[in-house]
C-alpha cells in the first residue's frame, strides 16, 4: 500500500460519508493539470475547510466534488464517492438528481444562485418539486429551512425578491435552498467574503448550528483563516493545485509544517491589541501552465533544496491526523519568524501631527433616492452630520457595518456624490461638492480606488492604456515620457511590464488590484481614498497590497482614508480609527486605543464579532 492509501486510511474511520481519490483536473486540451492528486475523506458531521491563495485550485474542487467541469477544464481521473457510489461515473441525469439532494452547493456571491425574477417561497418551492417528490407539507417545509437560518418565515418575507434583501439575508437564502432538499453534504465557497463583521458573525453562528443540528457534512472553502478556524474541525492546505498539509484545523494552525502554511499564518493580519504586521509571501502565486516540475512553491521556498526542483514530495505522516508534503521537514522546523511588532509608540507618534490638517469633513450629511415601480421614490440618509479631519501623511480607517455609510462619505470625499449639505476642505481650502465643481489640479490631488476593480477597469482596454490614461489627461509628457512612467509605476506596484499588453480578463484579483492602485499613483495624489480595496483578496496578496499602501504613504508621504470591515487589516495599517453606525459618527480615536478600551457598546460589539485566530495559533502574540 502506497503512502497516498495510508493517508486515506489513517485520516478516515469507519463511517466515510465522502470519499475523494486522487482527483485530477486538465484544461480541455490536456497540456497542463489544474489540480492533481487531491484525495480526503469526509464523516458525517465532518466539517473540513480548504484554504490557499487565489488560484490555489479551491473552488475547483469545491466543483468537482459536484461533477461540474469549470469552463475550459476537463475532469480527467479520480473519484468522488458518497457513500460509495462514486460521482463522476454516473450519467449526466442522475447526477444532476444527486446535486441539491445528495450534495448541495452555496456560492460566493448569493445574486449568482437567486433569480431576480422569483420571490423566495418560489425559488424554495422550485427546489423541492425538482428534488423531493414525497414531501407533504411544502409550506412547513420552506418556513422550517427558513428558520433554521435565522431568517422571518412569515409570508409577507417569503413573498420578497432578492434585491429586497440585505447581503447577509440573501447568503442566507441561498444556505437554505441548499438545505432545503435535506443533503448529506454541503460545499460553501467563501459564502463570507465581503461581509461586514457582525454579519459575518452571526452567518457562523447559523453554519455552526447546521451542521450540529442536521449532522450534515461541510465542506468549506475559503481564503479566510479566521473564519476556517472558527467554523472547521479538518482543514487542507492548497497550493499549485495540490495538498500541501492536512490534519486538525487546531494542529495545522498552531504548528505549521509546511513553510506555505506557516507564510499564509505570518500574512494574516490580527485584530488584537497586540500584533504583528502581516507579513507577504516573496513572489506569486504559481499558475497551472507554468507549474515547476517539482514541488510548486519551489520559487517562493527559502528551504527549497535540489530534490524540489525535480520531484514532488512524498507525503509524509506526522501522527495519525496528520500529512505534509515536504523534503525539508527537519530544516524547516527550525525556523523563527522574523515578524514586526505593531507597537503602540509607533501610533502614539501620530498625535504630533494633527496640527497639520489635510482634509477636513464638517457636517456632511447625504441620500439617495429609491425608485421602484410598485412605490412612489423616496430619500433614504446615507450619512447625517458626519465630521472629521485627516492630517497630512495619516492613515485614518473608517469601519462600520454594511449600510452604516462608510462608502458614501468616501464617496461624498471623491466628488462623485453631491451632499445635502456640509463643507469639504481640502488643504484649507472648500472644495466643489462634486467632481465637475472642482478644477483639474483639484481632481488630480484626489484620487479614489473602488472596492471592485472589475467595475472601474475598462475591458476593451489593455492595462498600458488604462495606466497612461490619467498621464494623459493630467500630465504633458512625451511619448517616451510616458512610457517611463508606466514602467515605473508597474515597478511600484510590483508588476512587471509584460502585463501591458493584456487584459483585467486575463489578470488575477490581486493583480487587478494592483492595477487600479498604479492608475489612482499615475496622478500623483496626495490623499488616497481605498475603499474595500482588500476585502476580496486571499491573505498572502491582501498583505502584499498593505505593504504597499504603507510603502507608498512612507515614501510618497500620501495620506490614506481606508474603509473596510475587517478590523484585522484596519488594525495593521491605520494610526486613527473612525466607527460609523447608521450613517452617524459614534466613535473616533488612535487606533491602539480603538482595540484596547474601546468607549461604545457598538465599537465592543464590531471587536467582538471578529473571528480572529486563536491565542496559541503560529505565530501566536507579541510577548509584553
Amino acid at each position: 500500500m502506497g503512502k497516498s492509501e495510508q493517508v486515506g486510511e489513517k485520516l478516515s474511520k469507519d463511517t466515510t460519508l465522502l470519499k475523494v481519490e486522487k482527483i485530477q483536473v486538465c484544461d480541455n486540451s490536456l497540456r497542463f493539470k489544474i489540480i492533481d492528486d487531491v484525495s480526503f475523506d469526509l464523516q458525517r458531521g465532518q466539517t473540513f475547510g480548504i484554504v490557499g491563495e487565489s488560484g490555489s485550485g479551491k473552488t475547483t474542487v469545491a466543483m468537482t466534488l459536484l461533477g461540474f467541469n469549470r469552463e475550459g477544464t476537463k475532469i480527467t481521473s479520480g473519484s468522488v464517492c458518497i457513500d460509495g457510489e462514486n460521482l463522476l461515473s454516473l450519467p449526466t441525469k442522475v447526477l444532476s438528481s444527486y446535486r441539491g439532494k445528495k450534495i448541495a452547493y452555496v456560492p460566493q456571491d448569493p445574486s449568482t444562485g437567486l433569480n431576480p425574477n422569483m420571490r423566495i417561497s418560489e425559488s424554495l418551492r422550485e427546489m423541492l418539486a425538482v428534488h423531493v417528490s414525497d414531501e407533504r407539507d411544502l409550506n412547513n417545509r420552506i418556513a422550517e429551512v427558513l428558520e433554521m437560518t435565522q431568517l422571518p418565515s412569515d409570508l409577507a418575507f417569503q413573498r420578497r425578491y432578492p434585491f429586497e434583501l440585505s447581503g447577509g439575508q440573501q447568503q442566507r437564502v441561498a444556505i437554505a435552498l441548499a438545505l432545503i432538499c435535506r443533503p448529506k453534504i454541503i460545499v460553501m465557497d467563501e459564502p463570507t467574503t465581503g461581509l461586514d463583521v457582525t454579519t459575518q458573525s452571526k452567518l457562523i453562528l447559523v453554519i455552526k448550528k447546521l451542521i450540529q443540528d442536521t449532522n450534515t457534512a461541510l465542506v468549506y472553502v475559503s481564503h479566510d483563516l479566521g473564519v476556517v478556524r472558527s467554523i472547521v474541525n479538518q482543514v487542507a492546505v492548497m497550493y499549485g493545485g495540490r495538498i500541501v498539509e492536512q490534519g486538525k484545523v487546531s494542529d495545522v494552525f498552531s504548528r505549521p509544517a509546511h513553510p506555505y502554511t506557516r507564510g499564509l499564518l505570518e500574512a494574516v493580519p490580527r485584530a488584537t491589541a497586540r500584533a504583528y504586521r502581516p507579513k507577504a509571501i516573496p513572489g506569486s502565486a504559481v499558475e497551472p501552465w507554468d507549474l515547476p516540475s517539482g514541488c510548486p512553491f519551489t520559487p517562493r521556498c527559502s528551504f527549497k533544496s535540489s530534490d524540489c526542483d525535480s520531484k514532488m514530495p512524498p507525503v509524509e505522516l506526522l501522527g495519525d491526523n496528520r500529512m505534509v508534503r515536504c523534503f525539508n521537514l527537519t530544516e524547516a522546523s527550525k525556523y523563527k519568524p522574523n515578524l514586526i511588532v505593531l507597537e503602540r509608540k509607533e501610533l502614539e507618534e501620530t498625535e504630533s501631527r494633527l496640527k497639520n490638517v489635510k482634509l477636513e469633513v464638517i457636517e456632511i450629511s447625504a441620500g439617495y433616492k429609491t425608485f421602484r415601480w410598485y412605490r412612489d421614490s423616496s430619500h433614504n440618509d446615507a450619512i447625517t452630520a458626519v465630521s472629521f479631519s485627516v492630517s497630512s501623511g495619516n492613515c485614518v480607517a473608517i469601519v462600520g457595518e454594511s449600510g452604516s455609510g462608510k462608502t458614501t462619505t468616501l464617496r461624498c470625499i471623491a466628488g462623485l456624490h453631491k451632499p445635502k449639505s456640509g463643507i469639504i476642505r481640502f488643504d484649507h481650502l472648500i472644495v466643489g461638492n462634486t467632481s465637475r465643481l472642482r478644477s483639474l489640479e483639484t481632481r488630480r490631488r484626489i484620487q479614489m480606488i473602488p472596492q471592485n476593480p472589475d467595475s472601474s477597469l475598462n475591458p476593451h482596454r489593455c492595462i498600458g492604456d488604462i495606466i497612461g490614461r490619467p498621464i494623459d489627461l493630467y500630465f504633458k509628457l512625451s511619448t517616451r515620457q510616458k512610457a517611463e512612467k508606466i514602467e515605473q509605476l508597474l515597478d511600484r506596484v510590483h508588476l512587471k511590464t509584460n502585463i501591458l499588453s493584456r487584459y483585467s480578463r486575463e489578470l488575477s484579483g490581486g493583480e487587478k488590484q494592483r492595477v487600479a492602485i498604479a492608475r489612482a499613483l499615475a496622478a500623483e495624489p496626495e490623499l488616497l481614498l481605498c475603499d474595500e480595496v482588500v476585502s476580496s483578496l486571499d491573505v498572502a496578496v491582501q498583505a502584499g497590497i498593505l505593504e504597499l499602501l504603507q510603502e507608498l504613504q512612507i515614501k510618497m508621504g500620501m495620506t490614506l482614508i481606508f474603509v473596510s470591515h475587517d478590523l484585522g487589516v484596519v488594525r495593521s495599517i491605520a494610526s486613527e480609527v473612525i466607527v460609523m453606525k447608521k450613517g452617524m459618527v459614534v466613535e473616533s480615536n488612535l487606533t491602539h486605543r480603538i482595540f484596547e478600551t474601546p468607549q461604545q457598546p457598538y465599537t465592543l460589539e464590531l471587536l467582538n464579532a471578529i473571528p480572529n485566530l486563536g491565542e496559541s495559533d503560529y505565530p501566536g502574540e507579541p510577548h509584553k
